[in-house]
């Protein structure tokens, strides 16, 4: 059974197979960067340096963020200022040389919809880059958020109901990759759910990622409530903002150690589709947690299916607990839940400041 380093041991090994002196040491003792005078110990370190040296790295910036990826999708109209770069000498656009930025920035600019092949660099590296621009047309998101809410603003949704809605908006070609990102979404509900024929439980997560890609460009109201309930689900609690979901909002607010503000919840005729250990933790467990007593809570979390829990729900379910036993002043009760939650990164932490 080979060891994690084999393979860079084995490539060693058999360069310095050749035989040498009984005083020399195959192995570098130090490698030395490139582009500069610094030397480091090894060529992990090398090339974590060179790849963010100062000087050479070509790079291309958008909307104040470095583009890091190999793809980059324009939805919205550009300003000035979108597009920059640093350290850039040299610029091809669909195989046409000598170009610049502000010549890329003119091109997509003129265009609602099109792709653009990018090559750049310098003379010590050189990065590809494929731009796709579909500049959403903000009829056709009201268009889509209105079929959503037609289709899933009820108790509960089936492969039928994501049918009829993809037919539904199928017109609307500007925001393709936005009905894709909540399609997707809506398969990762279905596959926790364990609901879904074609998608598997232990791959909810993956849909979930997708959906975030898919919609992480889009600023409207269902793109973020949609973002907002799948960081709950991976127990993300780092940002709190206005997600036009009262209760997801006040359970972050309870999860970040905070108090469950049920009494600000405001009613809506509109639901959000979420999965169904979301509904219990938002419902049963904080909707009730003020009459709740721990054993009562206790009782109903007994009664799950815990095939249908991730690892994530399950500890939010145990810091419920736990903030119920902290409450009713149960000493074995906190230390029980403290124990089950001492592995959890989120919440062991917070257990901790409190």
């Amino acid at each position: 059974m080979p060891t994690v380093g084999w393979i860079q041991e084995t490539g060693l090994d058999r360069y310095w197979e050749t035989g040498s002196a009984l005083d020399f040491s195959a192995v570098p003792v130090s490698y030395s960067c490139r582009y500069c005078d610094l030397s480091f110990d090894s060529l992990a370190q090398r090339e974590r340096h060179e790849i963010a040296h100062p000087m050479q790295n070509p790079t291309l910036h958008f909307q104040g963020r470095d583009i890091a990826g190999k793809h980059l999708r324009i939805t919205v109209p550009l300003k000035h200022g979108d597009l920059g770069e640093r350290n850039v000498s040299n610029l091809t656009i669909n195989g046409e040389n000598n170009q610049s930025v502000g010549g890329l920035f003119e091109r997509i600019q003129a265009v609602q919809k099109g792709y653009f092949d990018v090559s750049y660099g310098n003379s010590a590296l050189q990065k590809a880059l494929k731009i796709e621009v579909c500049i959403a047309d903000k009829q056709e998101l009201k268009h889509v958020d209105q079929a959503f809410c037609l289709h899933f603003s009820k108790d509960d949704f089936t492969s039928s109901d994501i049918a009829a809605f993809i037919d539904n908006v199928k017109q609307n070609m500007t925001v393709t990759e936005y009905t894709n990102g909540l399609v997707r979404y809506l398969h990762g509900v279905m596959a926790k759910d364990r609901r879904s024929d074609t998608t598997p439980f232990e791959e909810f997560d993956t849909r979930f990622n997708q959906a975030l890609q898919s919609l992480q460009e889009y600023r409207t109201n269902l793109s973020i409530s949609v973002r907002a309930v799948i960081r709950f689900n991976r127990n993300d609690f780092s940002t709190l903002q206005a997600s036009g979901l009262p209760e997801i909002e006040a359970a972050m607010q309870f999860f970040k150690g905070g108090k469950y503000a049920a009494s600000g919840l405001v009613g809506s005729s509109e639901k959000m589709p979420v999965d169904f250990s979301t509904e219990f933790s938002l419902k049963e467990l904080l909707g009730g947690y003020q009459q709740a007593s721990l054993q009562d809570m206790e009782l109903r979390i007994s009664a799950l299916s815990t095939s249908n829990l991730s690892l994530q729900d399950r500890s939010k379910f145990d810091y419920i607990c736990y903030r119920k036993a902290v409450e009713q002043d149960d000493a074995s009760g906190m230390d029980r839940y403290r124990r089950k939650l001492r592995f959890d990164d989120v919440f062991n932490t917070l257990i901790g400041e409190q």
